[in-house]
């Protein structure tokens, strides 16, 4: 039924048909985490949370009220490049989203604060995970592995280095693929479908053929998020 699978997509900002795709919607505040929620449907899954570029100026309590009517908590996390509160506000709104999202996947932004996101998630006995957009060390993937976590590769792997070199190391039972659509990223509004072009950038790049790509990040998928394929 779907072809191509997007782990984190902010789709409250698009709200476009996408046939032949499964997305995961992430919200950024209040606002977004209702319309996101507001456009769950059969191929969209839908997730609530702060941003850490929020942190400074959203209640974080209205939020919390909104975790149990989504499928995941996301996208949270912790920023220490660009986010303007400080590090222990973003670490107490990114715990506390974890604790009332308890059994949900966390859909996770660290930026410059990989190895801070990721000890917080083992503390809180988070038990599924993605990071997306991973930029982070190589030597923290082999720990994201063993704790049976998520890394999601961007559309942004066909020229940035440093994301190349991630999908390099990774190993492919813990990668899916993202778009990170609605947001724009070196002057292009990034979508679901930039994702194909992706995957034959991964498919050349790891020298994999597509269609054995396609189905090992479907699995991930399914498996990332707790759902049973039989049914998709």
């Amino acid at each position: 039924m779907y072809k191509y699978f997007d782990a984190h997509c902010h789709y409250s900002y698009l709200k476009k048909k996408y046939e032949g795709y499964l997305i995961a919607a992430v919200s950024m505040d209040y606002q977004s985490a209702m319309d996101t929620l507001s456009l769950k449907s059969e191929n969209v899954l839908v997730g609530v949370g702060i941003h850490p570029w929020r942190v400074h100026e959203e209640d974080l309590t209205r939020v919390l009220s909104l975790i149990s009517k989504a499928d995941f908590v996301g996208e949270v996390g912790l920023d220490y490049r660009f986010a303007k509160a400080p590090k222990e506000l973003q670490i107490k709104y990114f715990e506390e989203q974890i604790k009332a999202g308890e059994g949900k996947l966390i859909n996770v932004h660290a930026l410059d604060a990989w190895e801070d996101a990721f000890n917080i998630l083992v503390k809180n006995d988070v038990k599924s995970a993605i990071f997306h957009w991973y930029t982070g060390p190589i030597n923290l993937l082999k720990d994201i592995e063993s704790a049976g976590y998520f890394i999601s590769i961007n559309p942004s792997v066909s020229f940035q280095k440093k994301h190349q070199n991630v999908l390099k190391n990774a190993d492919l039972k813990n990668v899916l693929t993202e778009s990170d659509g609605g947001y724009e990223y070196r002057g292009k509004l990034l979508e679901p479908s930039d994702i194909p072009n992706a995957i034959s950038f991964m498919s050349n790049f790891l020298g994999i053929e597509e269609y054995k790509l396609v189905r090992i990040i479907s699995n991930n998928f399914f498996k990332a998020y707790g759902i049973n394929p039989v049914n998709n």
